[in-house]
């Protein structure tokens, strides 16, 4: 069984303040779904006093919580799977938290241009904090995100009691830059993952999604190669690669010449005739 389906063990919920932080570009009208858990949840949206204001339905978030028996807890223990928010802890007030979070709802590229976080999203969390820049943390104390692909949960302190003092805007290092790059990547494989297990629920991806990552990751390396990148076009490599069902595409000519041979086409356009060819390729031998 996951563990994603109990919280850590070791949190501080009788010492310190518990806050959970959820995606609002993610869960539906989620304003009125805290409101229904909870009617007295004391909530911040982190894009209120920012250049994204008017964005406000569609704000990360920041929601007091009681102990990990409080609905919203559960709530969010239910869905920790699908990585739309992280736990939070500190000793300040709900309101201070909040201030700090807003100074990375935009930071700045190393190249200087400027970018928004997705806070709210676990593996964004867990990336920024697992980069051991200490003056992230702020008034946090513990920062808890759930990781599905491998069924863990992240649990990042500060090292220090006194953490430096956030300056804004927030200058991402090329280091933390990768991270969330490897983030993007990682999100673009997980919505692969979905769309397989949607689409072709006969394909070989039984097992723990850890099992089936290293598929998903072979399957996005070869898309990529062939300069595909968006994601239709990788659905669209996937669709290629299970229509074909291990047979090598040098034994199929028209295939490969879409895939290999230079053309006026996009590679998205190639990928999606080739797919279509795949598919009828497949019918036939199915037929008796």
């Amino acid at each position: 069984m996951s563990v994603l389906t109990s919280f850590p063990d070791d949190l501080p919920w009788s010492e310190q303040r518990a806050l959970l932080l959820l995606d609002g570009a993610t869960i539906s009208d989620l304003p009125a779904r805290v409101r229904q858990l909870s009617p007295a949840a004391n909530t911040f949206a982190l894009f209120d006093q920012t250049s994204f204001s008017a964005l406000r339905d569609i704000s990360p978030l920041l929601v007091e919580i009681q102990p990990a028996d409080d609905p919203l807890a559960l709530f969010y223990l239910q869905h920790a799977a699908e990585e739309w928010g992280v736990l939070l802890f500190s000793a300040a007030p709900a309101h201070s938290v909040a201030e700090h979070l807003r100074k990375l709802v935009s930071v700045e590229l190393p190249a200087g241009q400027s970018a928004m976080l997705r806070l709210a999203d676990a593996a964004v969390a867990h990336a920024l904090f697992a980069s051991g820049d200490q003056c992230l943390f702020g008034p946090l104390s513990c920062v808890v995100t759930a990781d599905c692909v491998n069924a863990v949960w992240h649990s990042h302190r500060p090292r220090r009691a006194e953490c430096p003092v956030l300056g804004v805007p927030y200058c991402l290092s090329p280091e933390l830059d990768a991270a969330l790059d490897r983030v993007d990547r990682r999100r673009a494989l997980l919505e692969l993952n979905a769309h397989l297990l949607k689409h072709f629920p006969g394909f070989p991806l039984e097992g723990a999604l850890s099992q089936r990552w290293p598929t998903l990751e072979q399957i996005d390396s070869q898309a990529r190669a062939l300069g595909l990148s968006s994601p239709s076009e990788l659905f669209n490599y996937a669709n290629l690669m299970v229509w074909l069902d291990g047979s090598d595409i040098d034994q199929h000519p028209k295939i490969h010449h879409l895939l290999h041979s230079p053309s006026l086409q996009s590679p998205g356009e190639r990928v999606a005739l080739a797919a279509d060819l795949a598919q009828r390729w497949a019918s036939q031998k199915e037929c008796p």
